[in-house]
């Protein structure tokens, strides 16, 4: 008997992180996260019901998708619970382009329906702009959410696009899909995304792709748009270096 317990408690722990991979994979539908796992619906409910109950998802009643709760959003948005390799692996490149060019460098993160910044070296100029860590936004703002939204299956980045509301929170205006999805076509094929006065007016950024982590990585660089713009070319080629530099411990450590 106890044995037993312990066989159905284990299932239900080795479920469970399934359905919250499914969650951060854009599959968020009831029925769509029973046909992956091939369990019946009621024990995915459960299941779903628990992982809410306990804050580590949530469910939309509009469209009743589920989504990664807010407590693993509070657990990514620490380096030094969840992605403490990383940051260590990118530290030394961010701080060099930080010094190098003294303007601000983040470490982006893809969670669920959220880019998260997981580390921060803000510019030591007087006039700068900053997020800070742990700032969490929509996937569809800015350099850096456009560039891991590109990063994702086209499958993936249909389903996430189906289940949010494209509006600009800065300006209140309906985003265009078509044209949303044209430019994140662009910014896979070409590898990097910019963008001025989305996230903050009169901001300009930078964000280039980090691989061969487990999850979808984004390097930036973003400033003040008119010091920033004149040198996008030059720090594009130097994020990109470091880009490819930390790719390489994270593939070299097995992170």
């Amino acid at each position: 008997m106890v044995n037993n317990r312990k066989a159905l408690l284990t299932a239900s722990v080795v479920y469970a992180s399934e359905i919250l991979k499914c969650l951060a994979d854009g599959v968020e539908r009831l029925t769509d996260i029973t046909h992956r796992l091939k369990l019946n619906k009621a024990t995915v409910f459960r299941l779903l019901k628990t992982l809410e109950s306990s804050g580590l998802a949530l469910q939309d009643p509009r469209n009743k998708r589920y989504y990664l709760g807010p407590l693993i959003l509070q657990l990514a948005s620490k380096p030094t619970i969840s992605h403490e390799r990383l940051i260590i692996y990118a530290f030394d490149e961010m701080k060099r382009l930080r010094d190098l060019n003294n303007e601000t460098v983040a470490l982006h993160i893809r969670v669920g329906a959220q880019r998260i910044i997981l580390e921060e070296m803000p510019s030591t100029q007087n006039i700068r702009f900053t997020l800070g860590k742990g700032f969490a936004s929509s996937m569809y703002i800015g350099a850096a959410a456009k560039l891991l939204l590109s990063e994702l299956p086209e499958s993936e980045r249909e389903m996430y696009l189906n289940g949010v509301k494209l509006i600009n929170p800065r300006t209140n205006e309906i985003i265009d899909k078509e044209a949303l999805i044209n430019e994140l076509n662009k910014i896979k094929k070409e590898g990097y995304a910019i963008s001025w006065d989305e996230t903050i007016q009169g901001s300009a950024g930078i964000s280039v792709p980090i691989r061969n982590y487990v999850f979808l990585v984004a390097l930036s660089m973003y400033g003040p748009k008119d010091r920033f713009m004149p040198h996008k070319m030059s720090y594009l080629q130097e994020l990109k270096e470091s880009a490819e530099r930390i790719s390489g411990k994270l593939l070299e450590m097995g992170a």
